[in-house]
């Protein structure tokens, strides 16, 4: 017996269903962008203009940092402008014990005042850009031209020359496991610092966050999440942007914010993705004190304006 052939009035009419539906499923999506909603990560009025956002964390629900070329503070009402300037990169353990480092200097946050923490005599601090820590006299600092990392052991500096070219990532779980990924190499610590050479590495890591030592997380270019159980990185996520940061709450509540206004969530079994911003606008840096308390910085590319967004759900 042949097979049932539709009428043609009945293809075409399926034709039409199926290119209105598409229709319509792309006019939600522009009447959402045109109205600004559609997103639970909402634009915040802070007082910072042009290119001048370039990291955040979040010490606690009304308790936020912005560092750029102006680094300011929020306490849930206000935002106030801070000392420390120009603050690339954040680190902290409390909302009294935040450390931060700008082009050339290291700062600690006490709870009332940022202090610098002075150089070691012979160690040239320059082009700092990542920090981590595991504790308050154990701070990383990698920089940003020449493949540097500093250590701070709670009373000088030293410095260790690798071939990272330049610091994307740095994040640990404990003093002797630390993750550093430069533009050309990823840097493994486990008491020394060695190159990682595995045919897994993953592609031009831009963020790392992770749990433990058997579960680490990267995100990068290529359109990969990657992810690290101890012995290898597998691609958990053929993703459809590249992702330039990465925060988790907890195993199975990570954030990874990318370009075009990407965000992918993992809820401890799998990857989602959906689209948060406008076409022109990407993510930088992502940060949160709880799974409602998560801020991220952008930078819209089309007026070269930096914009910081809070997670509302």
């Amino acid at each position: 017996m042949k097979p049932r052939i539709a009428p043609p009035t009945t293809c075409r009419a399926a034709r039409f269903r199926k290119v209105y539906d598409l229709s319509m499923k792309w006019l939600v999506v522009l009447l959402l962008v045109a109205c600004g909603g559609g997103s639970a990560w909402k634009e915040q009025d802070v007082p910072v203009t042009g290119l001048s956002v370039l990291t955040v964390w979040v010490a606690g629900e009304n308790d936020v940092w912005v560092g750029g070329t102006a680094t300011w503070h929020f306490d849930g009402a206000a935002w106030t402008e801070s000392a420390a300037n120009p603050v690339v990169d954040f680190w902290g353990f409390s909302p009294t014990d935040i450390w931060a480092c700008t082009g050339s200097k290291v700062f600690r946050w006490d709870g009332t005042a940022w202090t610098e923490v002075p150089p070691t005599a012979g160690v040239s601090m320059v082009a700092l850009w990542r920090i981590w820590g595991s504790s308050s006299s154990d701070i990383w600092v990698a920089n940003q031209d020449n493949s540097r990392v500093y250590h701070y052991n709670g009373t000088s500096w030293t410095v260790t020359t690798l071939q990272f070219v330049m610091a994307d990532a740095l994040w640990g779980s404990g003093p002797n496991d630390i993750w550093l990924s430069g533009t050309t190499d990823l840097y493994h610590y486990t008491g020394t610092w060695m190159k990682y050479d595995g045919n897994d590495e993953p592609p031009s890591i831009y963020g790392i966050w992770g749990f433990g030592p058997n579960d680490v997380w990267a995100a990068g270019s290529f359109d990969a999440l990657s992810h690290w159980d101890g012995t290898k990185w597998t691609a958990d996520l053929d993703a459809e942007e590249s992702y330039n940061a990465i925060w988790g709450s907890a195993t199975d509540d990570i954030y990874a914010v990318g370009d075009n206004g990407y965000v992918a969530h993992w809820n401890g079994s799998s990857w989602s993705e959906s689209k948060e911003l406008d076409v022109r606008t990407s993510f930088s840096t992502v940060h949160g004190s709880s799974p409602t308390n998560i801020w991220a910085t952008a930078v819209n590319l089309a007026d070269q304006k930096a914009l910081v967004y809070r997670y509302e759900p």
